[in-house]
């Protein structure tokens, strides 16, 4: 009898859209173990300032902000699977110059560039092989799914890590990080790559045509530090658990997986920037109800309604994304992560010159109103 040594193989995903899934999934596991505590692990635990510690996110920033046009061009010339891999290498020594901080006297600036330089090459490569296999039509639901499911595995992703950090320390999580980081990469290539050669040249930076929609992007970089730098910094102070504040990271998860799978499905039938202004007014109050917070019931309160809206907001905003990324994709998605990046920086330094965590939620409302440009 002959035996098949690779029956094993008929039970891997062979539609390239559901190996973007998972891979996005996976490593979005990965991520959501520490991403939440990295903030507190310096202010908390190691005992940086508050400066140092968003000194560390402003190199980031401004370093993913510079290599993403190099990023583009190694995407055009060896493809965009090829640079989400060449991101893990760099994203797991992150992890293990973290692990290694107590013990040694890194500065932080090296470890946060090299953050800078994986996070660089893990976007654009993925934003050009997830606008490449979308389907146009059926974007809105595509784009919601994939987020839903990369949200959705973040569910125990925070409470895992709470859990492992407050009994077993920082160091078992980041082990645990860097093994799955690489298991996430290896879900792309089970298809191969068709390599699109994308032209991109730096001259681009300055055409005037890719800066109409700066100030929604600068908005979308100052989200992305708001939620999970300020945010997580601000409430701890008021939870003072890492258990606790995984469990609100649990319970909001699934909350926002589900609106954004509902919400991308109903946005290709309806106008996804109509659905995007509805909600940004509410978008905006809630983060400034964030600022006012100060009991641990509140916290969860306002957290809630934001997960909602957050499901509500970005189901439409990231499908307008990849819509308008027509012609050349690569220029599209540098320019955007440059200004992004700016908006990362902006919130950052927002905080830094008026001393105040609840500043930098108010400044996120106010650049928030930006949708209503997109």
């Amino acid at each position: 009898m002959v035996v098949d040594h690779h029956w094993w193989w008929r039970f891997y995903p062979r539609r390239e859209l559901t190996q973007i899934y998972l891979s996005a999934a996976i490593r979005s596991f990965a991520v959501s173990l520490i991403s939440l505590f990295v903030p507190l692990y310096f202010y908390k635990e190691l005992g940086y300032s508050l400066s140092d510690t968003l000194f560390f996110f402003v190199v980031y920033a401004l370093v993913l902000g510079i290599t993403s046009p190099f990023a583009a061009k190694f995407s055009a010339r060896y493809g965009c699977k090829h640079s989400v891999l060449v991101s893990m290498p760099f994203h797991i020594l992150f992890l293990l110059l973290l692990y290694l901080l107590p013990s040694s006297k890194i500065p932080l600036f090296i470890i946060s560039a090299i953050l800078g330089i994986s996070l660089s090459f893990y976007w654009m490569g993925m934003h050009l092989v997830f606008r490449k296999a979308s389907d146009g039509k059926h974007r809105g639901e595509e784009f919601g799914k994939k987020e839903s499911i990369s949200v959705l595995s973040t569910m125990f992703g925070p409470l895992l890590g709470g859990f492992l950090i407050k009994y077993m320390g920082f160091k078992i999580v980041f082990l645990l990080a860097a093994m799955l980081l690489f298991m996430s990469a290896f879900f792309l290539f089970l298809s191969k790559e068709e390599h699109v050669r994308y032209h991109f040249s730096l001259r681009t930076l300055l055409d005037r045509k890719h800066w109409k929609d700066a100030l929604f992007f600068i908005s979308r970089g100052s989200r992305i530090m708001a939620s999970d730098v300020v945010w997580p910094i601000f409430i701890f102070v008021i939870l003072n658990d890492y258990l606790s504040m995984g469990l609100l990271g649990f319970l909001l998860a699934g909350i926002s997986a589900l609106v954004l799978w509902l919400a991308g499905k109903f946005s290709d039938h309806y106008s996804r920037r109509k659905m995007l202004h509805y909600v940004t007014g509410f978008e905006s109050l809630l983060w400034f109800l964030r600022a006012a917070v100060n009991s641990v019931g509140q916290v969860f309160g306002v957290s809630i309604f934001t997960s909602i809206s957050y499901g509500l907001y970005e189901s439409p905003a990231g499908a307008l994304e990849y819509d308008r990324a027509r012609g050349n994709e690569t220029e599209y998605f540098v320019n955007r992560e440059i200004f992004i990046c700016i908006g990362r920086i902006l919130i950052l330094l927002v905080v830094l010159l008026t001393n105040s965590l609840a500043g930098g939620l108010i400044f996120h409302g106010i650049a928030n109103l930006a949708s209503f440009l997109f």
